[in-house]
């Protein structure tokens, strides 16, 4: 049996890696609600429906001869159009974006000067679209 290392796109896993074994169509991953007492609410007995997501084999290749496997959640959206879509780019992209509204982008040591600068770059850096 061949095992291959794998990257989940979208739904509750999200940019985990997994071993799947190769040649697998689909993976079931069960999705645990918050409980009541993740959310603060004291401890009173619960039923806890679990959800299931499904996420379908996708291969990926390109043009210098990478072969890959990606699995995506399985709700009727492309993956790879859809991450194209929501790619921001990275610190030139958004140092272009920032100048253009007046943010001081002067760095020391690495780090922007402005403080809301390097807040505003953070949350860049860290958010999906």
């Amino acid at each position: 049996m061949n095992y291959e290392n794998v990257l989940l796109i979208g739904g509750p896993k999200d940019g985990v890696r997994m071993a799947v074994l190769e040649g697998v169509s689909h993976i079931r991953v069960a999705a645990l609600p918050k409980s009541r007492a993740a959310l603060g609410i004291p401890d009173v007995p619960e039923v806890v429906t679990v959800a299931e997501v499904v996420y379908k084999r996708e291969a990926v290749r390109t043009i210098k001869g990478f072969n890959g496997v990606v699995y995506v959640i399985d709700n009727g959206v492309d993956a790879l159009p859809a991450l194209i879509d929501g790619y921001r780019g990275g610190r030139e992209a958004f140092e272009q974006m920032a100048d253009q509204r007046g943010y001081n982008i002067e760095q020391y040591e690495g780090a922007y000067v402005s403080k809301i600068t390097q807040e505003l770059y953070d949350f860049w850096s860290a958010s999906p679209k």
